[in-house]
């Protein structure tokens, strides 16, 4: 009887094991976000999530099979959060510029998250971009900027202006700047504006080192 007193006191102090029928795939995403979010630079291990958790590693295997699903899982929900919860601004911008308006307003909301995603190394560099390439394709089939300037190659307009967006937003967070949408905004225009009528690789000799070396996570995966 003391045992199962003590147990049950260790859960409602938040030390037990959860029940698996609590233990669903929403809760181990949203788990492992917050993991990053509190953990940023330290390794992301099963183990290590399962027990931040407060459950064993089994359910994190019977839902996911593996810890790269299990990442790429969560990848997918990040991009839902960005690209298709409803903002104010999409009846009015045009939807190449909202789709980076979009990083920064997450980022703003979610500065670690976006870090350890984006800027860091955490085992989803190339899947990350597939997702972002993919949103990113949607968004100039309905730009009207994008297709005035008949532009094809797209996924390398993509990955170079990942790096830069990475980069922007990262400038922006650092500084303090989480509420700038109107220059953040600004400097999204002057970007497109440049790279749409001259060559693509323009700015790598105008932009600050640090700016164009925050988007090598991304990058070099």
């Amino acid at each position: 009887m003391r045992r199962t007193s003590a147990r049950i006191g260790d859960v409602q102090k938040g030390r037990g094991i959860m029940r698996k029928a609590t233990i669903t795939k929403k809760y181990l995403i949203n788990c492992l976000k917050k993991y990053l979010v509190e953990y940023l630079y330290r390794p992301i291990t099963v183990r290590d999530i399962a027990k931040y958790a407060r459950t064993s590693t089994q359910p994190i295997y019977l839902n996911f099979s593996n810890m790269q699903n299990y990442k790429q899982a969560m990848v997918d929900d990040v991009f839902r959060d960005i690209h298709e919860t409803k903002k104010e601004s999409e009846e009015t911008l045009d939807s190449l510029y909202s789709f980076w308006q979009d990083y920064y307003v997450f980022a703003s909301r979610n500065r670690n998250l976006f870090f350890a995603l984006f800027l860091n190394d955490i085992g989803c560099g190339p899947y990350i971009k597939e997702r972002s390439f993919a949103y990113f394709q949607e968004a100039i089939a309905e730009s009207a900027v994008f297709q005035c300037a008949h532009k094809s190659d797209l996924r390398k307009y993509h990955e170079k202006a990942l790096i830069f967006f990475s980069g922007l937003v990262l400038l922006f967070i650092r500084e303090g700047n989480t509420q700038d949408n109107a220059n953040f905004l600004k400097e999204t225009q002057n970007y497109w504006q440049r790279v749409l009528h001259e060559p693509v690789d323009f700015y790598q000799g105008d932009l600050p080192k640090t700016l164009l070396e925050s988007g090598l996570a991304v990058s070099d995966q």
